[in-house]
């Protein structure tokens, strides 16, 4: 590989829920191959305080509160970013996650209508509202790329999860049809990740359940946000310069045993013959 085209010097990038979890992960690697990261997030103060660490180390970083549900404070934070750096190079539609207490076991015979409304807008409207504000001046500049995060449960539907996994769906539809808008100057692509050992996923799941999720999992472990990040790096990179419209899976083989069964089944599918 050509790795002075990892570099992200003289880049721009915003990264939606960049304070924490995956997101984090994806700002500190953007910072660590110099690129500028606006981190926008509706938590400001974690904004702030991993701006700080970026900053601290030498690194270039602006934390943006945003609630990405909005369209007007989703331009704000554009315009921000334009003010404060000249120019957006890579956006990380990140921000993501669930609505509602019966989320996780909810069937969509229990869910509430504003659970459904919520889920969709906060990981699927929230691409749009963006993607639509910075995606403008990408198409100005003619350059830039796009990363959605889009999940397993876009790719393998599970029951219980219908809205979440609805609006992964649509997501990795979404990032196709865009590539097709967007090009040839700007990338969109998207990465579907499996289980991620993050704060989120602990307070989730309860263990039993994170040991039935892991006996589905090749590799026989949960992924590591820094494993997401470094993905993400490379499809923001010019390393990744021929790649749009790509659906990146990164799950440890988790969606070939899923559609293999339950442990039984993929015990006898996985013998040698």
């Amino acid at each position: 590989m050509r790795l002075a085209e990892l570099s992200m010097h003289d880049r721009v990038a915003i990264v939606t829920g960049g304070s924490q979890g995956i997101g984090k992960a994806i700002s500190l690697a953007l910072a660590q191959c110099g690129a500028a990261v606006c981190i926008a997030d509706i938590n400001m103060a974690a904004a702030q305080e991993l701006a700080g660490q970026i900053t601290d180390a030498g690194g270039k970083a602006l934390a943006i509160e945003v609630n990405i549900m909005d369209g007007a404070q989703v331009k704000a934070m554009a315009d921000t970013a334009m003010e404060t750096y000249g120019r957006v190079d890579v956006l990380v539609n990140n921000a993501g996650g669930a609505s509602g207490p019966t989320f996780r076991i909810g069937r969509v015979m229990n869910i509430t209508e504003q659970d459904w409304d919520d889920t969709i807008a906060i990981n699927l409207k929230s691409v749009f509202l963006c993607t639509q504000a910075v995606g403008r001046i990408m198409l100005e500049q003619k350059s830039g790329s796009i990363i959605n995060m889009a999940s397993i449960t876009g790719r393998l539907p599970w029951a219980g999860m219908p809205a979440y996994s609805a609006a992964k769906a649509a997501i990795i539809n979404l990032t196709q049809s865009l590539a097709m808008e967007f090009a040839p100057h700007v990338r969109v692509n998207a990465l579907a990740p499996g289980l991620v050992a993050t704060e989120r996923t602990s307070r989730n799941r309860r263990p039993e359940q994170l040991e039935q999720l892991l006996s589905n999992v090749l590799l026989d472990r949960m992924g590591r946000p820094e494993e997401i990040a470094d993905i993400a790096l490379y499809l923001a990179s010019d390393a990744a310069a021929w790649m749009t419209g790509v659906i990146v899976d990164c799950n440890g083989g988790q969606i070939w045993m899923s559609e293999v069964g339950r442990p039984e089944f993929r015990d006898l599918g996985l013998q040698k013959p």
